[in-house]
């Protein structure tokens, strides 16, 4: 994988749970494993199956319509995200988890991300790190409109439901999955959001544990800029 965006990598294995090892070609590249100058070592520990391959939690989302049709949306191996496709603007959202309304969200939109996503969009909206292995959900409002608003972590295997409120159901709200696609909700929609059946399973060498790469990537507990007086 050199490149790929992460939306892209549950669609192009099909749901055939291909192994795939990340190549980072930018910059952060939290969800890659080696950078070009590994490409060698890393092919040598590929054919000698030095590599250890993580199971990573999918998610499978839908659009369910006033009448009851039911739109599939692409899997996500990151977030799930209900937003506001225009002008910035507090959107009203109700959220259902496991069949019990948690209560209406006013905020910029609404985060559900899996455990893979818990470094991506929804830790920069303020929610927490979830150690990839970890069967669970992230629920992360973006930029709410009270204080009495948090996130909220629910087992994997909850159904969560996002639906828009009136008379914000009539604006423009987009679902957008792992931030690369992109799809308009129409007024009456709800979107529903589960674990998927299959996962994605990433490669990476031995030595490169997690929270190591937390330290490195996401510069974790980093105090080297600060002087002691």
């Amino acid at each position: 994988m050199t490149g790929v965006q992460t939306c892209a990598l549950p669609i192009l294995v099909q749901s055939r749970e291909i192994p795939i090892l990340g190549f980072n070609l930018g910059r952060v590249g939290f969800l890659t494993w080696a950078s070009y100058d590994d490409l060698a070592p890393a092919l040598d520990a590929l054919v000698s199956e030095k590599l250890t391959v993580d199971r990573r939690q999918v998610l499978s989302s839908s659009i369910i319509s006033a009448n009851g049709d039911v739109q599939p949306l692409p899997n996500s191996l990151n977030d799930v995200t209900i937003h506001k496709g225009g002008v910035a603007r507090v959107v009203r959202l109700d959220v259902t988890i496991e069949g019990e309304t948690i209560g209406p969200y006013s905020a910029d939109g609404i985060i559900v991300a899996t455990p893979t996503g818990s470094t991506a969009y929804s830790l920069s909206a303020g929610g927490p790190i979830v150690v990839p292995g970890v069967q669970a959900m992230v629920v992360t409002p973006i930029c709410a409109h009270t204080l009495a608003v948090r996130p909220v972590v629910v087992p994997a295997h909850y159904t969560v439901m996002v639906e828009p409120l009136p008379p914000w159901a009539e604006e423009n709200l987009l679902v957008s999955l792992d931030g690369q696609t992109s799809v308009r909700l129409h007024p009456g929609d709800r979107v529903e959001i589960r674990r998927a059946p299959t996962a994605v399973l990433l490669a990476r060498f031995d030595e490169q544990e997690y929270f190591h790469r937390m330290r490195q990537k996401l510069h974790w507990g980093d105090l080297s800029d600060r002087t002691l007086d």
